[in-house]
């Protein structure tokens, strides 16, 4: 059997650019007047926030709140309701500040989101987890990993608690003996070992590079004859295998994880907005272009299109504003 090969994230082309001629001042007069009176001229204000890089839009807010008072933040959420002021408002919120919201509000909803914690833990660097992790510890009083709830099982929070530590390898190289190592290991080991909390599994599937883990997976597919999800699949259940099918997507590619994310978001009847919002807000001046590309390769649809049909009205114009480029 053939093993797969598990290409790394090449490119990272974003939808949204700084503006070159950019009048923060200029900017702010116009959101003010978009937002003056009884009415809202949305568009207006789309028009903008849609087209500046997060520094500028930020630059707005400053120059907003000198000249004009409030808050631009604040009057944007006084004016603008439901998804569509969902969006302006995560525009206009620094990146590891939304982060911090939504894994507050993944771990205190009624039922625990645990698909959006991982979503979120397990596609930033060491460096933003740690950022997220002190900045939500300032904000709540407690860390995430010890902010869940008794619905969530052990295995769960020990995998949170191992990701909070922000413990992986970042080195750029891969180690191939090393891969080979530990695809050996795994295999003499037996999957059924990989359940027990202090296995090699489970120390490995945290700390190693994605690029090793690209590299371990290949090597153990050699072995096996198995994708390394399968073994997975078979040895854990419920949110666990969950979480660590997420991380072995994310580690064979981020913007293939992020595709298939947003495709669960839409497909069938509903939208699961907030996901579709995070997603595309997030990684829109990272490799939203990119994963536009994946997702028209995959679904044979293009992503525009999927959105098109799944929203509407200016929610929808906020959302193709910020993909298209």
């Amino acid at each position: 059997m053939t093993p797969k090969q598990y290409w790394p994230d090449k490119q990272c082309e974003p939808t949204v650019y700084p503006v070159h001629s950019f009048d923060a001042t200029a900017d702010a007069a116009l959101m003010c007047q978009a937002m003056k009176g009884s009415s809202t001229d949305e568009l207006a204000i789309l028009d903008i926030l849609t087209k500046r890089g997060i520094v500028q839009r930020l630059e707005i807010g400053e120059s907003y709140q000198k000249h004009h008072g409030n808050t631009l933040l604040s009057d944007l959420k006084q004016k603008l309701c439901g998804n569509l002021g969902s969006v302006v408002t995560s525009l206009m919120t620094p990146l590891h500040h939304y982060y911090v919201k939504e894994l507050h509000d993944a771990i205190s909803a009624q039922e625990t989101d645990e698909e959006t914690i991982i979503e979120l833990l397990c596609t930033l660097g060491n460096w933003g987890i740690r950022t997220v992790v002190e900045t939500y510890e300032k904000q709540y009083g407690r860390r995430p990993d010890k902010d869940l709830r008794d619905d969530t099982s052990e295995d769960f929070k020990r995998l949170v608690g191992s990701l909070c530590q922000a413990n992986r390898d970042e080195n750029e190289g891969i180690d191939h003996s090393q891969a080979q190592f530990d695809a050996q290991s795994l295999f003499d080991s037996g999957e059924k070992q990989w359940r027990d909390p202090h296995s090699r599994f489970n120390s490995i599937i945290v700390t190693r590079s994605y690029r090793q883990l690209r590299q371990l997976f290949l090597e153990y597919e050699k072995i096996s004859g198995d994708d390394i999800q399968a073994p997975i699949e078979r040895a854990f259940s419920g949110s666990i295998r969950k979480g660590l099918l997420a991380l072995v997507k994310c580690a064979k590619s981020k913007v293939g994880f992020f595709t298939e994310r947003l495709y669960a978001a839409m497909q069938g009847i509903g939208t699961k907005d907030r996901t579709l919002i995070r997603i595309i807000v997030s990684r829109c001046e990272i490799d939203l272009g990119d994963i536009k590309r994946t997702f028209e390769k995959r679904y044979g649809k293009s992503l525009e299109s999927w959105i098109s049909g799944d929203t509407s009205g200016n929610y929808k114009k906020a959302l193709l504003a910020i993909v298209s480029t």
